[in-house]
């Protein structure tokens, strides 16, 4: 039997990005950035939606809320970030290191998935290939 991806676990995942997104964007000060960052949680939004539709349509239940560890990360965010001498880079910092986390799940879910599910995950992927490449521009960094 093929190996099913786990669509409620990277929905999660994604939630709990977007919070962090949510909370990146209440902070940041730079209006450039801000649209940006939500233009970034719109992208987020979508895969999300995508990701629970591909739930429902299994007669499955789609998870609906980030994880423990998720809420955590993103509070801890909140406090380094506002103790940074600039917040705005602090946070692309921090968003750059927490987005690779994510693409690097759904590239090992889609490793592993059958076909009709590696053509699902692959549109994901390429809506999270664009915030990887816009935040680690931002960053100055040279992941992926």
């Amino acid at each position: 039997m093929s190996r099913v991806p786990r669509y409620n676990a990277l929905i999660r995942r994604g939630i709990d990005d977007r919070d962090l997104y949510r909370r990146a964007l209440a902070q940041v000060r730079e209006p450039g950035l801000q649209v940006l960052l939500a233009e970034n949680l719109q992208t987020l939004d979508h895969l999300i939606g995508d990701l629970q539709a591909q739930v429902c349509a299994t007669g499955r239940t789609p998870a609906r809320h980030g994880t423990l560890a998720g809420a955590i990360r993103s509070g801890l965010a909140e406090m380094v970030t506002g103790m940074a001498a600039n917040r705005d880079s602090a946070w692309v910092q921090y968003l750059a290191r927490h987005e690779c986390a994510l693409l690097n799940v759904f590239e090992q879910q889609l490793a592993q998935a059958p076909a009709d599910s590696a053509r699902v995950l692959r549109v994901q992927l390429s809506r999270l290939h664009g915030i990887h490449k816009d935040m680690h521009c931002l960053a100055g960094t040279t992941h992926g």
